[in-house]
């Protein structure tokens, strides 16, 4: 009964340290926290209605991956994206999602072409009510599909690691005024390329959709400096 009452204890911990993990990390990819501020473990356990010791195994857990870094003076901040950041996560999908693209053209089903068709639909409606959140949410569903139809396993593995990252670049594109419906409009171009099975021309399509997501997130980044720049 003892040892039955410990296996429960255990198990609502680890259930109570992957929710405060899941939550921070959440924070962190919407851009809700910001980047750079120091995080204060009180403060996020209050929030979440928690003790700090979740609070403090979450954000080790993120430093590891590369979420969050240490300050000279102790504690932790979220990282900042800098220009190199942005650089080499471009230039890898760039070349992954690209060729993830030539090879989903020849291989995707006429389901899967229907599916990504449902899903432009639905990030359509969304544009009506505003609603970044599922839009952003419908667009990462989107390209799943398109890696997924690609019919590489290590290639949709090695792109999948690099969701967390992307998401986050993926918030700030489609929170800039009016790139949500260039976005659905590349969609859609793509789609109308795949289903001609015309390779060349989504590797291009998508290499274009990339690139021109970051020159936004640069321009986006600049602007932010300067509004930093005038307050202080």
């Amino acid at each position: 009964m003892d040892n039955s009452h410990n296996q429960q204890v255990v198990r609502k911990g680890r259930f109570l340290r992957e929710q405060v993990y899941r939550k921070l990390k959440e924070s962190i990819l919407n851009i809700a926290l910001e980047p750079n501020k120091r995080l204060i473990e009180e403060k996020l356990a209050g929030e979440m209605g928690t003790s700090r010791t979740p609070v403090r195994e979450a954000i080790q857990k993120l430093e590891k991956e590369g979420l969050i870094h240490r300050l000279p003076r102790g504690g932790f901040a979220v990282n900042v994206i800098t220009d190199e950041d942005i650089e080499e996560v471009f230039g890898i999908r760039s070349v992954l999602e690209g060729y993830a693209a030539y090879l989903a053209t020849m291989r995707a089903t006429d389901d899967e072409l229907r599916l990504m068709e449902d899903i432009v639909s639905k990030q359509e409606g969304c544009l009506d009510q505003a609603e970044t959140d599922e839009i952003v949410r419908l667009n990462t569903e989107f390209h799943d599909v398109l890696y997924k139809s690609a019919q590489s396993k290590k290639l949709y593995t090695i792109i999948s690691d690099l969701r967390d990252l992307i998401y986050r670049y993926r918030i700030l594109i489609l929170r800039y005024e009016g790139m949500a419906s260039i976005a659905i409009q590349d969609h859609k171009d793509m789609i109308t390329q795949m289903k001609a099975r015309n390779a060349k021309q989504v590797e291009k399509l998508v290499r274009k959709h990339i690139v021109r997501g970051m020159g936004l997130i640069k321009r986006k980044m600049r602007q932010e400096a300067r509004k930093k720049n005038r307050k202080e």
